[in-house]
This record gives structure tokens, sequence and C-alpha cells, in this order.
């Protein structure tokens, strides 16, 4: 692949339009002096305000559960109203922390869903976060019930194993 040429990215259809076909307006977009500013200048304001309300479920922290987590906290979701509860029932190892990018060597043998929550709180203390230790199967059917996930606006899965997305999912 040559190195020095033109690329031209086309993503239009993450511009969508507003109720009855109106699109944004300037005042939609307006700078607010809001760390998510780039964004609103993108999406608008009521997107923001959104993804801010936004209660989602992440099942994994170790990995994948990382760059979600820190996606999550970047682009503001469940900054208000809302709230991110992330479940993993494993530890921090050594051998973690060359991939798994919100541990530090202090963290070995602490719970990695508590570990990475106060991280991405760092990040950004708006976002509102909760850690949990649970597997999810049957033996958690009380904790994770019918009433919890349709109170969810969205399940993220960062299992980082084929058995576990097996079981799980």
């Amino acid at each position: 692949m040559p190195m020095m040429q033109w690329l031209y990215f086309d993503a239009l259809e993450c511009l969508s339009e507003e109720e009855g076909g109106a699109m944004l307006t300037e005042e939609d977009c307006a700078p607010r002096n809001s760390r998510y500013d780039g964004q609103i200048a993108v999406f608008g304001s009521q997107l923001q305000e959104e993804l801010a309300k936004q209660r989602y479920f992440l099942v994994g922290a170790g990995a994948i559960g990382c760059e979600l987590l820190k996606n999550f906290a970047m682009i503001g979701l469940a900054g208000g109203e809302g709230e991110v509860i992330v479940t993993d029932m494993d530890t921090i190892e050594k051998s973690n922390l060359n991939r798994q990018f919100l541990f530090r060597p202090w963290d070995v043998t602490k719970m990695k869903s508590e570990t990475a929550a106060a991280a991405v709180k760092q990040m950004n203390p708006s976002i509102r976060i909760t850690g949990h230790q649970n597997r999810v199967g049957p033996e958690t059917e009380r904790v994770y019930d019918d009433d919890f996930f349709e109170s969810l606006h969205g399940v993220a899965n960062a299992l980082d194993n084929v058995d576990a997305r097996k079981t799980h999912f």
C-alpha cells in the first residue's frame, strides 16, 4: 500500500436527521464549553444528552472490556443519569498488564471490574459506573433477571474467549 496518497472516507450515515426530517441547526451544534464539544459539533447536543442517560451492561473487563470502558468514558456514556454496570469475576494478573491498559502493577490481585471502573472514573469523573464480580449464567439469574435487562439500553460482550461467549451468550 503506498504511503503517500489521498484517502476519502465517508460516514454520512452517522449524521442522522432529527424527528420530522429536519437537519441539525447551528444552535444544536454550538460549543457548550464541554469536554464533548467535538462530538456536539458533529452530532448535536441532543445526542450527547442521550448518551449521558444510557444504562449499559458490560460483561468482561479484560482487554476488550478495558477498550470499551475507555471509549464509554471518552464519549460520555452514562455521564449523567445513566449507568454502566461492568461484571468480571477475574483478578488482575501480572501477565494482563501488557494488554489491559487500565491496570497498573500495583493493581495485581485486585478485581478487574472494580479496578477498571475506578480507572475510567479518573478519565471522566462524570461517568456513573459500578463494578460487579459475578459470572453471568444460571447461578446469577436472580441478580441479572428480566427486570435488570429490561432496564438497560444495551449490553456489550467483552468476553475474550470462545468458550466464555458460548456459555454466556
